[in-house]
C-alpha cells in the first residue's frame, strides 16, 4: 500500500462518476450492469446530495456510500432493490421521509483493512441522528451463501454467521457495526448469483429520534473522550509497546470515541534496555524510537477513525532534547506539541530543554490544546489557548507521588474554571524498577468541567480508579460551553478586564 498523507470524507460530485465506475469494475464482475450509470448517479446527487459521500486518500477516491431517504410506511419488509429505488430512478426519495436507506457502499480492495467502511457507516449514523430520522435500513448481500445453499436455508445461514460459525464479509461487518437483521429478503437484487438473490434486511435504530419539533443539529456538539491510564511494565521491544497501544486504541474506538489520550512518557519502559548507560544517555536512546511512534500512531488514527493524542516522548532536535507529542488526526494529518516548562529534575537528570511552541490545534471536533504535565501549572498558557478558541484542553502527565499528582489535578481543575473549557488528564501508573529516574508512578485520570449549573457541582465529570490500569470514556457537550460563555452564573472569559491587563505570546 502506498503511504497515506491525507484521508478525508467528502461529498461526492458528478466529477467522481468515472472514478466510481473504475473502482467497481473488478469487484462486481459477477453482476450484470453493476456499475452506476451517469444518469443514475446524477439523479442521486440531485435528489439527496448530502447522502452521497466518498473517502479520498491522497486525493484519490478509495470508497463511497450512497443513500436516500424514504417514507418506509410506503413499503413492507419484503421489498426488492428495484422497488425501494423506484426502478433505479430514485423517485422514492422523500425529504420528509423517516428512514435513511442505504443504496450502496464500496471500499477499494487496495485500502481494505483501514476500517474505511466503518467510517462511512458512522457518517450515516451521525447523518441519521442529525436529520432526526428513525433509523437506517438496507438490504445486505450474502456473498458466501451460494457455497452453503444446498445444506442451509438463508435463515439458517444468517444464524450461523451471527454465531461466528460461518464467515460472511458483508454480514459480519454489518453486525459488528450495530446493525441487526430484521428478516430475509427474497429476489432482492437481480443477478446476484453469489447470494442466490437473497439479502438480509438490516436495520439500525436511532435512539435519539423524536417526532420533529425543531431544526436538526447542524454540527456535532457531543464529543467522546477516551482516556488511557497506562500501566508501565517491562517491554522487550517497541513492537510490544505498540501492540499494547493498539489494544487501548481499539478499546476506546469501539465506544466511538473521538479522542484517545495517552500519558506523558508512556514508552519509558523501553529505557530499561539502556539502563547500563547514564540517565541522560538512556533517554536519548529512547528518542530514536519517536519517529516510528509518530508514524504508527498516525496509522492507528486512520485505521480506527479516532484522533490520537500521543502523550509525550523525547525528541532530539539540533542537539537539544525536547519533550514532545503528536495529535494524530483521523484524516491523516499530524501536528506536534511540546513541553514549554521542564521540571528541575528533568533539567538536571536528563538535560531536557523547554520548547517555545504553543498553539491551538484544529480538529474535526473543534479547537483543542495540549499542555504536558508541568505546563498545566502555569495559568498563562491555558489562557492564551482559550483566547484562540480552545474548548478542550488535554494534559498528559507523569507523576511519581501523590503530592506531585495533586499539583497537576488541582491546576487542571483551575484551568477548566478560569477558561470555561473541558480539561482531560491521563497518567501512568505502576513501577519501573529497571529504569533509573522512573521508579514509581501515581495517577488518577479524569475529566474536569467548569463549575456551573449545567456541570457537576464539584467540576469533576468523571475520574478513574487511582493507580489501576484502565480506560475512562467520557462525553462532553460543547453546546454547554457556548451557553456558559453567554449566560453562565459567572462568565470568566467575558468578564476579563482587558482594559487593564492582558496575556499574550511574545512570539506570535
Amino acid at each position: 500500500m502506498d503511504s497515506i498523507d491525507k484521508i478525508e470524507l467528502t461529498y461526492l460530485s458528478l466529477d467522481d462518476h468515472a472514478n466510481i465506475v473504475a473502482l467497481m469494475e473488478d469487484e462486481y464482475r459477477h453482476l450484470d450492469d453493476s456499475s452506476w450509470t451517469y444518469e443514475e448517479f446524477s439523479a442521486l446527487l440531485n435528489k439527496f446530495p448530502r447522502g452521497q459521500v466518498g473517502i479520498k486518500i491522497n486525493g484519490s477516491l478509495a470508497g463511497f456510500a450512497l443513500s436516500i431517504i424514504v417514507d418506509y410506511s410506503k413499503f413492507d419488509d419484503s421489498h426488492t432493490y428495484k422497488e425501494i429505488t423506484g426502478n433505479y430512478t430514485f423517485d422514492t426519495h422523500d425529504d420528509e421521509g423517516d428512514t435513511l436507506y442505504g443504496i450502496d457502499v464500496f471500499i477499494s480492495q487496495k485500502y481494505r483493512g483501514l476500517r474505511l467502511g466503518r467510517r462511512l457507516y458512522e457518517f450515516r449514523q451521525e447523518l441519521c441522528e442529525e436529520l432526526n430520522l428513525k433509523g437506517i435500513m438496507f438490504g445486505g448481500r450474502l456473498p458466501n451463501y451460494k457455497e452453503h445453499s444446498n445444506e442451509l436455508t438463508p435463515k439458517e445461514y444468517i444464524a450461523k454467521v451471527r454465531a461466528r460459525e460461518i464467515y460472511d464479509p458483508v454480514l459480519n461487518f454489518q453486525l459488528s457495526n450495530d446493525f441487526y437483521v430484521k428478516r430475509v429478503l427474497k429476489n432482492y437484487l437481480e443477478g446476484d448469483v453469489e447470494s442466490c438473490e437473497y439479502a438480509s434486511l438490516l436495520a439500525w435504530d436511532n435512539i435519539y429520534y423524536s417526532k420533529p419539533s425543531k431544526k436538526p443539529m447542524s454540527q456535532k456538539t457531543v464529543i467522546r473522550l477516551g482516556l488511557i491510564q497506562w500501566q508501565v511494565r517491562p517491554f522487550k521491544n517497541i513492537d510490544e509497546v505498540l501492540e499494547q497501544a493498539e489494544y487501548f486504541v481499539d478499546a476506546v474506538s469501539n465506544y466511538r470515541s473521538d479522542f484517545a489520550l495517552f500519558p506523558e512518557f508512556f514508552n519509558a519502559p523501553l529505557m530499561a534496555t539502556f539502563n547500563h548507560l547514564g540517565e541522560a544517555e538512556a533517554i536519548r536512546e529512547l528518542a530514536k524510537f519517536t519517529p516510528k511512534f509518530k508514524d504508527e500512531f498516525s496509522r492507528l488514527a486512520i485505521a480506527y477513525n479516532i484522533n490520537i493524542i500521543t502523550g509525550s516522548m523525547p525528541e532530539l532536535r539540533d542537539g537539544h532534547l525536547y519533550n514532545v507529542g503528536f495529535v494524530c488526526k483521523r484524516d491523516g494529518l499530524v501536528e506536534k506539541y511540546a513541553k514549554m516548562h521542564v521540571t528541575p529534575d528533568e533539567k538536571k537528570v536528563w538535560g531536557l530543554k523547554g520548547s517555545d511552541e504553543l498553539k491551538v490545534i484544529d480538529t474535526d471536533c473543534g479547537k483543542i490544546g495540549v499542555l504536558i504535565c508541568y505546563d498545566s501549572e502555569f495559568p498563562e498558557l491555558g489562557r492564551i489557548l482559550a483566547n484562540y478558541g480552545m474548548k478542550i484542553l488535554f494534559v498528559p502527565f507523569l507523576t511519581d507521588t501523590q503530592n506531585c499528582f495533586s499539583r497537576v489535578k488541582i491546576c487542571a481543575q483551575a484551568r477548566a474554571v478560569e477558561n470555561e473549557c473541558y480539561v482531560a488528564i491521563a497518567g501512568c501508573v505502576g513501577n519501573l524498577p529497571q529504569v533509573e529516574n522512573m521508579d514509581i508512578q501515581y495517577a488518577q485520570s479524569a475529566v474536569f468541567t467548569p463549575c456551573d449549573f449545567a456541570f457537576p457541582p464539584d467540576g469533576i465529570k468523571a475520574e478513574s480508579t487511582p493507580n489501576t490500569e484502565m480506560i475512562l470514556v467520557v462525553d462532553v457537550d460543547l453546546e454547554l460551553l457556548k451557553e456558559l460563555h453567554n449566560v453562565g452564573s459567572v462568565t470568566n472569559l467575558k468578564d476579563r478586564r482587558t482594559d487593564i491587563y492582558e496575556i499574550q505570546l511574545k512570539k506570535p
